[in-house]
């Protein structure tokens, strides 16, 4: 065992042992668990009593990307996830020649590589037998599902009464608290209200730790009821139920849920929040290894899939295909060009197996809605949209903590919400999920319970979530398609409630009573599932 220095953190001995060519992780010595990354408390069983200890460095590739850059820019590069024989996982890079011959299940070897003071461990490949235990899955393996009678006693107690969108594509010329505002007051009026009534305010933004105090300042409004959490894209579907428990206890008596960003037209774009974000969001144990975030993340989930399933890189062109064709039926969407699955196959990659057309687009938008209690909202102009359920789960942060890259936290949050709406998958007649990329429709589908763990390349195959499929998926085209302004949850809402008040004019799905939608935030990291009905299913 390592020394450790009583006078510092686990973190600033890690880095220590690093800068001098030394490679360390951590042993409990109550359950004997080894953990990485380093930290002050045992996350399997409690304990502080923790070693730093040197592991064997032998260990196999559990999944691996290869981000595309052309010769002037570096070239190219892969980012893997390791799995040490020790039962733990870590991000790195394998050097070898060419940086794309990585294969998953190769056995590798690490090492420390310092330069200028800092040290950072890279793997080798290795000809060695695989004896490595099993990385410990977690909160992943409990399948127990929390739903109190309490919980349940909240279902259908709240309606969505307004909803509204504005900018979505390009605001040139707004701020994103413009584009924000313009969208809540639009949301207020289409509820039949004035600002003036709204008592209650959820917000989030990526640019803004505070946001809620300069929203408020900025609308005017004196909010009982104020939650600014941040979870990333899934936040405004996470809203959902605090809000909800805040009307139902009198604290307030209509919450409004807004968002706004100019991320496409703004000087302060993509590329200066993520470098804001190695400050605001430190990852040091993924940041070293230069993946394309998020990017690259979801890639090496899509890897594993591919790898574990057998899912295709076709099955992912259908996903875009059919975002498209819905797209082509809204005329707020911001793509709705033709698009066959050739073109997806031979688009350019960038962080493979994904390609530039299984991503997302960077747009700008504004989008919120008004949260009432039912009694309510149906004295209010428009079709009430009813709340029956909704549950948010976390898992972790980083892809690299992840237990199962095939696994998200929304089999939680889709699992608990379901409980409190008293309903199944199979009764749900249209589907709005946060597709950021293609391997997030088939993850969700999947731990959303619409199929099996392993089948959503299969589910999807043929159009099944196009127009006219079995399965009315991401109607306005989706984050895909339609639009993306960094955190898509709140237009999964925005389009539910139009699909279950009949307002999707050509892309309407006839007869909708019921809808999910669905958030995730960070790197498969946050995830928020909603159940909405309309008063039949009551």
């Amino acid at each position: 065992m390592a020394s450790e220095n009583k006078n510092s953190g686990v973190f600033a001995q890690h880095q220590a042992a690093l800068a001098e060519g030394r490679f360390l992780i951590q042993q409990c010595g109550d359950c004997s668990q080894h953990i990485y990354f380093p930290r002050e408390v045992c996350p399997h069983c409690g304990s502080n009593a923790l070693a730093l200890v040197a592991p064997t460095g032998l260990g196999t590739v559990y999944s691996v990307t290869t981000v595309r850059r052309k010769p002037d820019a570096g070239g190219d590069y892969n980012v893997c996830l390791i799995d040490l024989d020790e039962g733990v996982r870590l991000m790195s890079r394998v050097e070898t020649d060419p940086v794309d011959a990585v294969q998953v299940g190769q056995r590798v070897q690490a090492r420390v590589v310092v330069d200028k003071g800092q040290g950072m461990v890279v793997f080798d490949p290795v000809d060695a037998v695989a004896t490595a235990k099993p990385v410990p899955r977690g909160p992943a393996a409990s399948a127990a599902v929390h739903s109190s009678s309490a919980l349940k006693a909240l279902r259908g107690s709240a309606a969505i009464a307004g909803v509204a969108t504005f900018g979505c594509g390009e605001a040139t010329g707004f701020t994103e608290m413009e584009v924000l505002a313009r969208a809540a007051h639009a949301a207020v009026a289409d509820a039949g209200l004035k600002m003036s009534d709204i008592d209650g305010l959820c917000t989030a933004s990526v640019l803004s730790t505070m946001w809620p105090m300069p929203v408020t300042e900025y609308l005017g409004i004196n909010p009982r009821y104020i939650n600014g959490t941040m979870l990333g894209g899934s936040s405004f579907v996470a809203h959902l139920l605090p809000a909800m428990m805040a009307l139902q206890s009198g604290q307030c008596n209509a919450v409004l849920v807004c968002y706004g960003s100019t991320q496409r037209t703004s000087t302060f774009g993509r590329a200066e929040i993520a470098q804001a974000r190695r400050v605001m969001d430190p990852q040091p144990y993924e940041t070293p290894y230069a993946p394309m975030q998020p990017l690259s993340a979801y890639a090496l989930a899509t890897r594993r899939h591919m790898h574990q399933y057998g899912t295709t890189r076709r099955q992912l062109a259908e996903v875009a295909v059919a975002a498209r064709a819905w797209a082509q039926r809204n005329p707020e969407a911001f793509m709705r060009d033709p698009l066959s699955i050739d073109e997806v196959l031979k688009a350019r990659m960038v962080s493979d197996p994904l390609s530039v057309r299984d991503c997302c687009l960077v747009t700008d938008g504004g989008g919120a809605f008004v949260l009432v209690r039912a009694d309510r909202a149906r004295d209010l102009p428009k079709k009430p949209v009813y709340v029956l359920g909704n549950a948010t789960a976390n898992w972790n942060r980083q892809v690299s903590s992840m237990h199962d890259l095939t696994v998200t936290s929304a089999s939680q949050s889709g699992r608990e919400a379901f409980a409190m709406a008293g309903l199944t998958p199979a009764d749900m007649n249209v589907v709005q999920l946060y597709d950021a990329f293609t391997i997030n429709t088939l993850l969700f589908l999947e731990d959303l319970g619409f199929c099996k763990k392993g089948e959503g390349g299969a589910f999807v195959e043929g159009g099944a979530i196009a127009p006219g499929g079995r399965l009315a998926v991401n109607t306005n085209g989706g984050g895909l398609s339609c639009t993306h302004p960094g955190m898509y949850g709140i237009f999964t809402l925005i389009e539910a409630v139009r699909q279950l008040r009949g307002e999707g004019g050509e892309r309407q799905v006839a007869g909708a009573q019921t809808a999910l939608a669905h958030g995730n935030g960070g790197t498969l990291s946050s995830q928020s599932t909603a159940i909405l009905g309309t008063f039949e299913t009551l």
